[in-house]
C-alpha cells in the first residue's frame, strides 16, 4: 500500500482482508486529499466514493430481496415496468438482463452532457430517452458488454416496485437489518449517517477548480441528485465488509434460494446477476477459485470474495483524484491480491 502511494498509483487507501465473520487485516496509506497542506491521513474511518461497487451491493442486492419477497418476476419484460420501452429493442427483454449486463445496451455515452439541470422527474424522462435512443450494441442474450444504463434501468424500476426512492430501499432493506450504519447516498446532506465525516477526494471538478469532496464522482448519478442504481454508494471499508458477508452467508439477509440463482454464472457471460467472476487477466489475481465473484468501482474501489475458502479482499483508494487519467491501479490490483491470498490468510 506504500509503494502504491510513492508510485502515484493512488493518493491513498485502504486494504481489508477477512473471512465470512472476521476482519483479519487492515493495512491503509496515503492522504484523504493531495490538494491542500495538512490532509488527513486515510484512516478505517475514512469514507470512500464506492462508485460501481453500488451495482452488487445495492441494486442487485435488492432485486434478490423484491424478487423474494414476490414483488419483482426476474423474467418480466422491461416494458412491464417501464412502458416507456415497448416497442423498443428493450421492451421484451427480461429484467435479469439488467443485472448480468446482457440486455445489448451500449456500454456507456456520455448523455449527461445532453441534458440539462431540471427537475428530477423530467432528469429521469430525459435520460431514459436518451439510453433508448442509443444503437443496442449486440442482441440481447447473445453475449454481455459492462453498461451502466442497465443499472440506471434496474435501479429506476426497484423504486416503482418497492415503493420507496433506492437511497431509502436500501436503508430499509439492506443497511438497517445488517446493523451497519458506515454507508449511504448523499453523505453531504445533513440527513445522511455519514454527514460530517471524513471522505477521500475525487476528481477535479472543473467548475469550481476543487475536488469533489462527499459528492458523487460518476456525471450520471450526479445528474440524478447523487442515487442511482449504477452508482452513488459511499462507505468505509467495514462496511463494505458489512454489506457483503451477507453474500457468503445464506440466510443472513438474503434467502438461499435466491442467492443460488443470483450467484450462478450467467449463460454466455462472465456475469452473475451482480457480480464479476475471474477470468483470464482478472483484477481479483492468480489465486482466487473460478467459484468466485467481486466488482470493481471506478474511482479505485474493489470486492472480491473467494466463495470456496470464504475468503474477502477489498480494496478502497481514490485513484480518480485529482485526475481520472490515472490508470494504473490495473496492474496493481492483481499484485495486492495474490500478495494478501498468499500472506494474509493463515488459519
Amino acid at each position: 500500500m506504500e509503494k502504491g502511494v510513492s508510485e502515484k498509483i493512488f493518493p491513498g487507501g485502504i486494504l481489508l482482508w477477512g473471512n465470512e465473520n472476521t476482519i483479519l487485516g487492515t493495512d491503509m496509506a496515503g492522504l484523504t486529499r493531495t490538494d491542500i497542506p495538512g490532509a488527513q491521513a486515510v484512516g478505517q474511518d475514512t469514507v470512500f466514493d464506492l462508485a460501481s461497487l453500488t451495482k452488487p451491493l445495492v441494486t442487485a442486492g435488492l432485486s434478490l430481496l423484491l424478487s423474494a419477497e414476490g414483488l419483482l418476476d426476474l423474467d418480466s419484460p422491461i416494458s412491464r415496468h417501464l412502458p416507456e420501452t415497448s416497442g423498443t429493442h428493450l421492451g421484451n427483454v427480461p429484467f435479469h438482463r439488467l443485472l448480468s449486463h446482457s440486455a445489448g445496451l451500449t456500454p456507456w455515452a456520455p448523455l449527461f452532457r445532453e441534458i440539462p439541470a431540471e427537475p428530477a422527474r423530467t432528469l429521469r424522462t430525459r435520460l431514459l430517452e436518451g439510453i433508448l435512443a442509443l444503437e443496442p450494441a449486440y442482441q440481447a442474450g447473445t453475449g454481455s458488454q459492462y453498461s451502466d444504463f442497465g443499472y440506471i434501468l434496474a435501479g429506476w424500476i426497484l423504486e416503482l416496485l418497492g415503493g420507496a426512492p433506492l437511497d431509502v430501499l436500501f436503508s430499509n432493506r439492506i443497511q438497517k437489518p445488517l446493523g451497519i450504519s458506515d454507508s449511504g447516498f448523499r453523505p453531504a446532506d445533513s440527513a445522511s449517517p455519514l454527514y460530517g465525516r471524513t471522505f477521500a477526494a475525487t476528481e477535479i471538478d472543473p467548475g469550481t477548480d476543487t475536488p469533489f469532496v462527499g459528492v458523487v464522482h460518476d456525471e450520471h448519478a450526479r445528474l440524478l441528485g447523487g442515487v442511482s442504481g449504477h452508482a452513488g454508494l459511499f462507505a468505509t471499508a467495514e462496511a463494505v465488509w458489512g454489506l457483503s458477508r451477507a453474500w457468503m452467508i445464506p440466510g443472513m439477509l438474503y434467502p438461499p434460494k435466491g442467492l443460488e440463482r443470483f450467484l450462478a454464472r450467467q449463460d454466455g457471460t462472465p456475469w452473475t446477476l451482480g457480480w464479476d467472476t475471474p477470468t483470464p487477466g482478472s483484477s481479483s489475481g492468480d489465486l482466487f477459485s473460478p467459484n468466485s465473484i467481486g466488482h470493481l468501482g471506478y474511482t479505485g474501489t474493489s470486492v472480491w470474495i473467494d466463495r470456496e475458502r470464504m475468503n474477502i479482499i477489498i480494496l478502497l483508494t481514490h485513484r480518480v483524484h485529482p485526475v481520472r487519467t490515472n490508470n494504473r491501479i490495473r496492474d496493481f490490483r492483481p499484485i495486492v491480491h495474490n500478495r494478501v491470498m498468499s500472506e494474509g490468510f493463515a488459519r
